[in-house]
């Protein structure tokens, strides 16, 4: 294994389940001291632990990104315990509404609201955040995690995908005005990915009519993802900011 990350501190803002536990514990194997954050503490410290006893470095903290306190917080604690932040991951996600999400005449405002304050909402807030840090750093890597569904144009679910395209613009933006103080800014774009939550949510039968489609051999994995965030975050992508890249194998080549 590379030791891409060593000496470096990487925040993970939904740290645990499939991607972002996969992501954690792809980045402290190359030797980054990782801060898990997520609103679900005990699966964040599921997520240290594991990470400790493979002999890594890492520490859990609740973490609610529609939150400004919170996120607040989090960041300050990058510096506090690891003494800096070289990077930072938004991977976090509020699905509790999601039943809601029917269409743009149907869907109840109260449901649009909820989703937006968190997932849209919070993104801005941990950039709001991270991006002094990082600058005082010396620059850093910025990494959201977004949706082929920002391309796709579906008849339901319109709040998720046009949160999802928010993030390539927020990505766009911090790209181009914080570039020259040495922070780069990207977005994984994940297709189907396939954990036991997502399973659980889609069935194995909706996995298996999803490959039919698509130009590869099997569905994504969760290290899959992983791979891509290490890659962008490390000095591997030095040259690559403003980007949106779909992890989703060729889904996004079909018509």
């Amino acid at each position: 294994m590379l030791n891409r990350f060593e000496g470096k501190v990487i925040a993970i803002a939904g740290g645990s389940g499939g991607i972002g536990s996969s992501v954690a514990k792809r980045l402290a194997s190359e030797g980054a001291a990782v801060l898990v954050g997520d609103i679900n503490f005990p699966a964040a410290q599921q997520t240290a632990v594991e990470i400790a006893e493979a002999g890594g470095i890492a520490t859990p903290m609740t973490l609610d990104i529609g939150d400004e306190t919170s996120v607040q917080h989090f960041v300050a604690a990058a510096t506090r315990l690891y003494g800096g932040l070289d990077g930072f991951h938004v991977n976090a996600l509020d699905s509790s509404r999601a039943a809601g999400d029917t269409d743009a005449v149907a869907m109840d405002m109260a449901d649009y609201d909820a989703m937006t304050a968190v997932n849209m909402r919070g993104y801005f807030l941990c950039t709001r955040h991270a991006v002094p840090a990082l600058v005082a750093r010396g620059g850093g890597g910025l990494l959201y995690t977004s949706s082929g569904s920002a391309y796709a144009g579906l008849d339901s679910r319109p709040a998720y995908s046009m949160i999802k395209s928010s993030i390539h613009a927020l990505a766009r933006h911090v790209a181009s005005r914080w570039g020259k103080q040495g922070v780069r800014s990207n977005v994984i774009a994940p297709g189907l990915i396939m954990h036991p939550a997502a399973e659980a949510a889609v069935g194995a039968d909706y996995g298996e009519k999803v490959l039919q489609g698509l130009p590869v051999t099997r569905l994504g994995k969760p290290e899959d993802i992983a791979a891509m965030a290490a890659l962008l975050l490390s000095e591997d992508g030095a040259f690559i900011t403003g980007q949106v890249i779909s992890v989703d194998g060729g889904a996004s080549m079909r018509p």
